[in-house]
């Protein structure tokens, strides 16, 4: 399992946990008499959260429990982000105005706008969910790096 499957799992776990837990939270200041507002309003916040989490990521659920996914084959430009934590590599397509990013680091010899590459990326078939990609070289059909 990829990182983009497991970052996938993580929000959906993540708003369940949250969801469940501003739940129990609110039953528990229910009965405690000093609650005050913004305790009420930090539990609103929370179950908010995660609800959003949850709604974010449930249409997606049968994608990635199936394993169908969709893929976007064609000519793409490389760029890499190193201002952020972790790492990422954005991959933008001319033709079809699609982006995809992913928390990965392919080893290329150049990249940026001015070169072009193959790339295949694979995602949920609703494109919202990221989960593999390979890059080639554009004029040898070459496999240069492969997320999988």
């Amino acid at each position: 399992m990829n990182e983009e499957v497991l970052f996938y799992y993580t929000i959906l776990a993540g708003g369940f946990v949250l969801t469940l837990f501003s739940v129990l939270l609110f039953f528990s200041l229910r009965d405690d008499n000093e609650a005050i507002f913004k305790h009420y309003f930090g539990t609103l916040l929370m179950l908010l959260c995660g609800v959003g989490l949850i709604v974010y990521t449930v249409p997606s659920l049968k994608y990635v429990v199936y394993h169908d996914y969709a893929t976007t084959k064609g000519v793409c430009k490389v760029e890499y982000d190193d201002q952020s934590k972790p790492r990422t590599i954005d991959l933008y397509y001319d033709k079809t105005g699609d982006y995809f990013s992913f928390l990965d680091r392919a080893d290329l010899g150049a990249y940026g706008p001015d070169v072009p590459y193959t790339c295949h990326v694979t995602t949920t078939k609703d494109h919202e969910f990221e989960i593999s990609y390979r890059i080639y070289d554009l004029k040898t059909d070459k496999l240069l790096y492969s997320s999988e």
